[in-house]
């Protein structure tokens, strides 16, 4: 069977183009150059685990992933703009939400935030997203 991490990305990627107020995003191994004072989002996608999801010959497999999104907002001017990115990226990957395309679906097991960080000149709150998909 083949290994369809790439589809997977694609299909969390596409999705959180979709979220509401979308600032850019910096995607994986892709030169970027945040724009000081601009809110970005920082995408990583993390394969987690392949295995059989049933017993027998040619079993379906299971993929589980993390899909991590860095919310930066300027630093000096409070949470809020990022705590508002996050809060958006959240409800965009709802647990139990379905997303496909080209016939695969991936299903979001949870969406978790953590306590937002200062690196400065930002201030970002990091979102792990926790994902399984079937091929």
């Amino acid at each position: 069977m083949a290994d369809i991490n790439k589809e997977i990305r694609a299909i969390l990627e596409g999705h959180l183009t979709n979220v509401a107020d979308t600032p850019e995003i910096a995607y994986e191994n892709v030169s970027y150059v945040p724009t000081s004072g601009v809110p970005y989002l920082q995408t990583m996608y993390m394969p987690v685990t392949r295995k059989p999801a049933v017993r027998g010959l040619n079993p379906q497999q299971r993929y589980d992933s993390l899909f991590a999104i860095n919310c930066y907002a300027p630093e000096g001017s409070g949470p809020s703009e990022a705590d508002t990115l996050a809060k958006n990226v959240i409800e965009a990957f709802e647990a139990v939400t379905s997303i496909s395309s080209n016939g695969l679906t991936v299903r979001i097991d949870y969406a978790e935030r953590q306590q937002g960080f200062l690196n400065s000149p930002w201030y970002f709150v990091p979102i792990n997203i926790a994902c399984y998909a079937y091929n």
